[in-house]
């Protein structure tokens, strides 16, 4: 087969990637290129024509040099050789052009003529009118609807096209076209067109006189500056395919544009075979035609032809000879996406730069599936590739995904550097970015959440009793203790002397499926305290305050507000307080119109007071019970199952019930609220145990009222069994056992008491039922129920059927009681290893007990602060990845954190686990986790609730619900609002990454971007997965905060939870008021970063779902800054901000420089982390406090350490890096003559691992100026003082013999004296009176692992460099 010649005109770019696709025909001997370049001469086929033969503007020279050098085919890459006919000349002498004739041309060349051939032949396209007349022009703008678009008619390098934003900025392009010439004679017409909104794409096609057939369709990036700001340039990227057109207007785009316009050229007789580039606007109204271009696009071509399949060669020749119907359809790369980004020199487009060394082109070059096309470069006689022009190059990529590909690209031209390089970081975002995701469009609706608040707080007002501070909607509910009295035994009102808190946490069970399946909601709140408020009355303890957990899929306002409503009218009944609660909306956990509920209530109750009293329980003391209201809310897992069993509808007429009622009122009758009946028995000191009859029933709830060595023996007879059961007991053929074992027969509450009392007679439906005995042996039962069995036989005699034999006991229904006593054993370690003083007893009894005498602490006026929340859909990674050990700390976090708001110390904690079926190894492993969480908060884990609720949970789903208690005193309760004031500083405490709120956005994001949890987050620093990187714990504050709180400088703190920095601080600030915060001031964490860009999510939006870096803030008056950052030196807390006067209608939270900190954030992303060594000459506690912080993905570090050089051998610091799998060396000083020799090793190591930044971290030895010249900028030093003070090796002792208060340590840039370099970090540590110089440093050693790693990121990141002159500069 006879190979072709094949002659290449133009030298940029494009041309480079159409001699690099044209070599790859088997069709082509070679490629003969003019003017070419030194990059398209390195092609194997490529040859450069020398100038000497040839004249690009002698296009008759032309022909006759293709004739004798046997051209086959010549291929015109620019516009502008076209434009003047070279395709006419050469077809006249025999020779295939590869473009369009000079006629053909004009489609490009003459703006005017082609908008009136769009016009002529029905090509949709924009209005426009043509003008030689600067005034007439202005004329049609301004009085033309839109008239924004300004084009030189004539050709103008890809620059003569301005879209104004104002009809003046328009004038003034008309007037620098036609007045001022701009673009020379291309300017002698100029076209004015209506401006369209939409995307702008480019469809590029083979055609010849009758056909046409499509490329892939392209973006191009105009504007030289990312967000499309910036000068318009001939492009600064491009991507393909593009997405942003449907197959149905890249249809018409054929069709109505491409196949119209070759149809028109051919009625008009123009000769047209080659490319023909249709810029379109994807407008409301359908694709429009922009304009025509007649040749390959740049830099479009270069990322369309890396996917094409077809022989370009074979492509050309055919479009060539009018053979393009012959061609199938053009196939392309399957699944693989091409993104190209532009680098331009210093100065372009305005002007450009030439003769700048270019570094890194082979080492892309090298990569796999990326491509360097050249642009503008050249080699130097050095043999190195320079700049040549505007537009440089173009790296391309090619990945499977368009942004894999845009990554790939943007890090290439990282790597690939000469001075002055601009190139975009948001090639193809547009494509990539999915429409923006708001917290309210995953699920969560804040405004039905504030309404429902709105709603509920008239409710809580009307259960305020003596002691409440404050209403709902604060960090927390607060009860003043000294505000509460009560009546003792000798009748007279007193305060609680020796107050012992006791706590209680319940749900409601299954009942809720019945409220749900039948959308009443009025009752379950009732539920919910009455078994909270009678679990505190077993342990004799006053009901004073109450919370409520509402978890839901979609929040139904006015059905919240029913369970509130039910939960307030308890609560009045019970004289106890709803001082607040949370409600927690979670889409993706339940679906719309689940609920589940839990409940904590804290009672009080004099120490020698508490229930029960097991050593006064004996032989002869008699047993009374309160009659139940019927099931209350345990054993509707049982209940539900029959009704399902037996086909039962919830609306059917219940045959048991007296009235009539159907299944579903009789079910929901409430649980009884037993305080009003037994508060005033309790008083009178006589009562020795009580029992609430609960899950469990009879057999197991009295047995915890009892001393081991008796039982109780009832009489069935005694006592009304409700027909309610007799008829589950029919239904289920469920044996007596069973039923005491699961339903409390009708006795809801069980009084033991001395013989021959008679104070019970005063409780009008108390019945005497038994008493006390004594019990036979250790394995023989503490209940006793005689004629149980005849009583429940009369009772099921009614509906016993003969026909129905099968038995359903509680574990068929899906409830495993032993699962869940092997849980308890399981978990009573982990509560016990958080007591703390104070703590009585153990879990297992009926609430939680805590003693406050028993605190080191004396509180005068205490003040107890109550909080619960739970963490969200955050659970549902930690269910899909199967990791469950520390969702439980999130847990403690989210309470802990809100009661420190308050000013107090957390004290104790419950928690409250919900799940369809109990998995002992999960649950096990989610307690452990709170209990971790407990011994960071120094608070005990006191009890709390496992329910198990088949049919409102999945098998492997769980819920999580806490409820923590602190104290503090009244005159320390924060915030106080009334001392805040202009000038005050605000104070951050960063965040461990997301903590545990905006989890709905997190999930929603990750299904419309497709990332699973397993896969590697791009964010980590250390390459952990999605999962892995969000399931990292909130960060718990209590051991920082308290010491601060203590010196009662604080005036209000606030937890930065849902709602974000812009909803969470102006809960502590008066209206009058503005926090302004400073974003230079503290880190972002990548993550945010990342989820605004995959989310496109608003700068505002994140600031009110996420924490955005700042887990915790503090406000305190300027004058005690010092004081307070001493005491919390090594915490990572620095000042962020002030308080100001707010404006009129202002906001109350200002964040400056939010949105550029961000955004350098987000770029920071796809930046190749800088290489840093470190240096060491002994144990490397600051090397360790460096490797942990690159490793940690909250710090955004832009750095790794990729090297340990130490000039001793045996130190500990070697084995930390080897521990880290860190390269290293020992170059020992010793072994040189001079420092200069010892210097010039490290360097060339350090040249040999590609470090980029070099850090001396107990490095001892005085480095020469020469290296400091070398590495300039780029070298750090942490010394132990705040300099310029105490410079040398004795600062720790010279700052204790000056006296000074305050010392601390230094991060700066090194130069040629020692200390003396450019400072980036100080942080501050307080000096004692008996401070030593050991204890001292122990102490900035602290510090130094904070500004170390603070100070390189700074560096690597870019945020900080050494000027020039050798002073420290912010970017």
């Amino acid at each position: 087969m006879e190979k072709k010649n094949v002659l290449l005109i133009g030298s940029g770019g494009r041309e480079h990637a159409l001699a690099w696709k044209l070599q790859q025909s088997k069709h082509v001997a070679h490629i003969f290129t003019f003017p070419g370049s030194f990059a398209i001469s390195q092609l194997e086929k490529a040859k450069i024509v020398s100038s000497n033969e040839m004249n690009l503007k002698d296009f008759t020279g032309i022909a006759a040099w293709c004739k004798n050098n046997i051209i086959d085919l010549v291929v015109v890459g620019p516009e502008d050789p076209l434009a003047e006919g070279i395709a006419d000349v050469l077809k006249k002498n025999g020779i295939p052009c590869f473009g369009p004739s000079k006629a053909g041309a004009r489609i490009e060349s003459d703006k005017s003529w082609s908008k009136e051939f769009m016009i002529k032949h029905n090509i949709p396209t924009a209005r426009y009118g043509s003008f030689t007349d600067a005034n007439k022009a202005k004329e049609y703008i301004k009085n033309t609807r839109n008239a924004l678009v300004v084009k030189a008619s004539g050709l103008a390098a890809g620059k003569g096209v301005i879209v104004a934003e104002t009809i003046d900025e328009a004038c003034a392009a008309v007037d620098e076209i036609l007045g001022d010439h701009k673009f020379g004679s291309a300017g002698d017409v100029v076209v004015v067109e209506e401006k369209l909104s939409g995307q702008e794409i480019s469809v590029l096609a083979f055609v010849d006189s009758n056909s046409v057939r499509l490329l892939l369709p392209a973006q191009d990036h105009k504007r030289l500056l990312d967000n499309d700001e910036g000068l318009n340039t001939g492009g600064m990227g491009a991507y393909c395919p593009c997405p942003l057109i449907s197959q149905q207007e890249l249809d018409i785009v054929k069709t109505q544009v491409l196949q119209r316009a070759v149809d028109g050229l051919r009625v008009e007789g123009i000769s047209y075979n080659g490319i023909l580039y249709a810029g379109m606007m994807l407008t409301p109204d359908g694709p429009k035609t922009l304009e025509f271009n007649c040749r390959f696009g740049d830099p479009e071509t270069q990322v369309i032809l890396p996917l094409l399949e077809n022989d370009l060669f074979d492509l050309m020749t055919a479009t060539c000879s009018n053979q393009l119907c012959n061609v199938p359809e053009l196939e392309f790369k399957s699944n693989i996406n091409a993104v190209g980004v532009v680098m331009a020199s210093k100065g372009y487009p305005q002007t450009s730069t030439k003769g700048c060394v270019i570094e890194g082109i082979e080492q892309v070059n090298a990569k796999e599936n990326h491509i360097v096309f050249h642009s503008g470069t050249t080699k130097n006689d050095k043999n190195q590739w320079v700049t040549n022009g505007g537009r440089v190059l173009i790296n391309v990529a090619l990945a499977n995904d368009l942004k894999s590909a845009a990554d790939l690209a943007t890090q290439a031209s990282d790597v690939i550097k000469f001075e002055g390089a601009q190139y975009r970081r948001d090639i193809a975002k547009k494509a990539i970015k999915i429409q923006p995701i708001s917290y309210k469009n995953s699920g969560v609706d804040i405004e039905a959440g504030e309404s429902l608040v709105q709603r509920i707080k008239p409710l809580a007002r009307g259960t305020n009793r003596s002691g409440v501070i404050g209403e709902i909607g604060s960090f927390g509910g607060l009860i003043k203790l000294n505000d509460i009295k009560y009546i003792d035994k000798n009748g007279l009102e007193t305060n609680y002397k020796d107050p012992v808190l006791v706590q209680g946490t319940d749900g409601v069970g299954t009942k809720l499926k019945i409220a749900e399946a039948l959308n009443i909601w009025d009752t379950i709140g009732i539920d919910l305290v009455a078994m909270c408020v009678n679990d505190v009355l077993c342990n004799g303890a006053e009901p004073v305050a109450f919370l409520d957990y509402i978890a839901c899929g979609l929040l139904d306002v006015p059905s919240a507000a029913m369970i509130v409503k039910g939960i307030s009218e308890a609560c009045r009944e019970s004289n106890c307080a709803l001082i607040g609660g949370e409600t927690a909306e979670m889409p993706s956990m339940y679906e719309k119109g689940k609920y589940d509920l839990a409940g904590y209530c804290v009672g009080i109750v004099e120490y020698e007071d508490i229930l029960p009293k097991m050593n006064e329980v004996r032989e002869g003391d008699i047993v009374v019970a309160l009659p139940s209201s019927g099931i209350h809310s345990n054993g509707f897992s049982l209940v539900n199952k029959i009704l399902e069993k037996l086909d039962f509808k919830l609306t059917d007429i219940a045959p048991f019930s007296d009235d009539g009622n159907s299944f579903g009122k009789e079910f929901l009758t409430p649980t009884k609220l037993y305080v009003s009946n037994v508060m005033p028995l309790l008083r009178k000191g006589n009562v020795k145990s009580l029992a609430h009859i609960t899950g469990g029933g009879l057999y197991e709830n009295i047995p915890r009222a009892l001393p081991s060595n008796v039982c109780v023996q009832l009489d069935a007879v005694t006592w009304k069994l409700p027909k309610v059961f007799g008829w589950l007991a029919a239904q289920g053929n469920i044996d007596e056992n069973e039923m005491l074992r699961t339903f409390n027969c009708g006795i809801g509450m069980i009084i033991i008491l001395p013989r021959n009392n008679i104070e019970w007679q005063s409780i009008s439906e108390a019945k005497l039922i038994g008493n006390v005995t004594k019990r036979e042996t250790s394995d023989s039962p503490q209940v006793i129920v005689k004629n149980f069995k005849e009583v429940l036989e009369k009772e099921i005699s009614p509906w016993k059927n003969a026909s129905n034999s099968t038995t359903i006991s509680y574990k068929d229904s899906g409830v495993d009681i032993i699962a869940g006593n092997a849980l308890v054993d399981n978990i009573k370690p982990f509560a016990k290893s958080t007591n703390r003083k104070g703590v009585l007893g153990g879990l297992g009894s009926f609430g939680g007990l805590f003693r406050l005498k028993e605190l080191e602490q004396v509180y005068t006026d205490p003040v107890l602060v109550l909080s619960t929340d739970g963490v969200g859909t955050k659970l549902k990674i930690a269910q899909q990845i199967g990791k469950h050990d520390t969702i439980g700390i999130d847990l403690v976090a989210m309470c802990n954190n809100d009661i420190l708001c308050n000013g107090a110390e957390p004290l104790t904690f419950l928690d409250y686990y919900a799940c369809g079926k109990l998995d002992v190894n999960t649950a096990t492993s989610v307690i452990s986790g709170i209990s971790k969480g407990c011994e960071q908060s120094n608070c005990a884990l006191l009890g709390g609730e496992t329910a198990e609720m088949p049919g409102v949970y999945m098998p492997n789903v769980y819920d999580l619900a806490g409820f923590a208690l602190g104290i503090t005193e009244f005159s320390e309760t924060l915030p106080k609002i009334n001392a805040i004031e202009e000038g005050d500083i605000v104070i951050g405490f960063p965040s461990q990454g997301v903590h545990s709120n905006g989890f709905s956005l997190i999930h929603k994001l990750l299904d419309l971007t497709g990332h699973k949890w397993n896969d590697i987050a791009p964010f980590s620093a250390n390459s952990k997965t999605f999962g892995e990187e969000f399931l990292e714990p909130t960060k718990i504050y209590v051991k920082e905060v308290l010491p601060a709180i203590k010196t009662g400088y604080v005036k209000a703190l606030a937890h930065i939870t849902g709602g974000g920095l812009w909803e969470n601080i102006p809960r502590v600030l008066s209206y009058n008021l503005t926090a302004e915060l400073n974003a230079k001031l503290f880190n972002i964490p990548p993550v945010f970063a990342w989820l605004s860009l995959c989310g496109n999510i608003d700068k505002l939006e994140l600031m009110k779902t996420f924490n955005c870096g700042i887990g915790m803030i503090m406000i305190a008056s300027k004058k005690h800054e010092l004081e307070l950052l001493k005491i919390l030196y090594g915490t990572k807390a620095s000042v962020i901000g002030k308080i100001i006067k707010r404006k009129v209608n202002g906001h109350q939270v200002i964040i400056r420089h939010f949105k550029e900190c961000f955004e350098r954030v987000e770029r920071l992303l796809s930046v190749p982390k800088k290489r840093v060594a470190v240096l060491i000459s002994g144990s490397g506690s600051n090397l360790q406090a460096l490797i942990d912080a690159t490793k940690n993905s909250t710090m955004g570090m832009c750095a790794e350490i990729v090297f340990v050089l130490s000039n001793k051998p045996d130190v500990f610091g070697l084995e930390r890096a080897k521990k880290a799998k860190i390269p290293s060396a020992v170059i020992s000083h010793k072994d040189f003559p001079t420092r200069e020799k010892f210097d010039d090793a490290m360097h060339e190591e350090l040249l040999r691992h590609n470090v980029d930044i070099v850090c001396l971290a107990g490095f001892m030895r005085i480095v020469t100026a020469a290296f400091v010249n070398k590495w300039k900028g780029r070298l750090l030093n942490i010394h132990p003082s705040l300099l310029p003070k105490y410079k040398g090796i004795h600062a720790q002792k010279d700052a204790l013999e000056s006296g000074d208060k305050e010392t601390g340590c230094t991060v700066h840039f090194v130069d040629e004296n020692v200390d003396t370099g450019a400072i980036i970090v100080q942080e501050i540590v307080p000096i004692y009176e008996n401070d030593s110089v050991e204890t001292l440093t122990d102490r900035i050693h602290i510090a130094e692992h904070v500004a170390f790693p603070k100070a390189l990121r700074l560096v690597a990141s870019g945020y900080v460099y050494l000027s020039d002159d050798g002073i420290t500069k912010w970017a």
